[in-house]
């Protein structure tokens, strides 16, 4: 599972706005989802690619709850928005299957993929966003996250997130919403960083547990977390994963030769579009 969001918006800051198609028109951030994905496909053995989409990238029922969510996050550049429907355009045509939930993000849609996966099947998500390491369970779903382009990504199962965050993957959000998230513009509980969000989290078991707790906190932690108490309540909307989401996918399948010739030729995808097929149809002969 792609979430195609992060991997767009790395490949579009990675790679420079000349890199234009024979209109003029960027085509960096398409060019270099494909050559991500191409890398994946390659190195990654998979029955199925799925590439998820953000309906609603801060969608109406978090900002609802907490109206700081993603507030501080600026417009995207006028560059990208395009890309998006060229790289739907070529996903189809290449017989991607695409996923999206009306009216939530990526991550959302991903999630409830998960949660409808078959007890014996197997699930690797790609992405940036840290809050998908929630999904990760041992032995059915691991997330792979890109440090410096994906050629040698680091694999998250149950171990790797608890050695790096210090909490088991459930708890993980919990412990972002303790820290806080400055790129969700989350500010945490006054005082409690890192290392205390997992003593406290490791000790109680849960947010609830701690609030349940307060009178064995010294003093200036207790106040912290009374007065936090709305912002809390709020999170329970905002961080956690919608798993049950309605969710609109397109079926993939059959390759459009004509259509995806077409394509590279009028967005000049050239080697980008070469390598993508090349990936798919290597893993189809597996």
């Amino acid at each position: 599972m792609l979430d195609a969001p992060s991997l767009v918006y790395r490949a579009f800051f990675a790679l420079p706005t000349t890199v234009t198609d024979p209109q003029g028109r960027p085509v960096n951030a398409v060019r270099g989802f494909l050559d991500m994905t191409a890398r994946l496909v390659t190195d990654h053995r998979g029955a199925e690619v799925v590439a998820v989409f953000d309906a609603d990238w801060r969608p109406k029922v978090r900002v609802d709850a907490y109206p700081g969510y993603k507030a501080q996050r600026p417009d995207d550049p006028p560059e990208l928005p395009p890309q998006f429907d060229v790289i739907a355009e070529v996903l189809d045509a290449a017989g991607v299957k695409r996923a999206e939930a009306p009216g939530l993000e990526a991550d959302d849609a991903i999630a409830t993929l998960v949660a409808r996966l078959e007890d014996d099947a197997r699930a690797s998500v790609v992405t940036g966003d840290r809050d998908l390491l929630a999904l990760v369970k041992d032995p059915q779903v691991d997330v792979l996250f890109p440090v410096k382009g994906l050629s040698d990504p680091t694999r998250f199962d149950e171990a790797a997130v608890e050695a790096k965050y210090g909490v088991r993957p459930s708890l993980y959000p919990a412990f972002a919403t303790l820290r806080g998230d400055s790129s969700d513009g989350l500010p945490g509980v006054a005082g409690i960083g890192p290392v205390r969000a997992v003593k406290l989290l490791n000790e109680w078991g849960s947010i609830g547990g701690i609030l349940d707790h307060l009178e064995a906190l010294p003093p200036k932690q207790a106040e912290a977390f009374a007065q936090a108490r709305g912002y809390l309540e709020a999170m329970k909307t905002v961080v956690a994963l919608v798993s049950d989401a309605e969710l609109e996918q397109t079926q993939g399948g059959a390759r459009d030769e004509k259509r995806v010739r077409a394509l590279a030729e009028e967005h000049g995808l050239g080697s980008s579009s070469a390598r993508f097929l090349r990936a798919l149809d290597a893993k189809a002969d597996r």
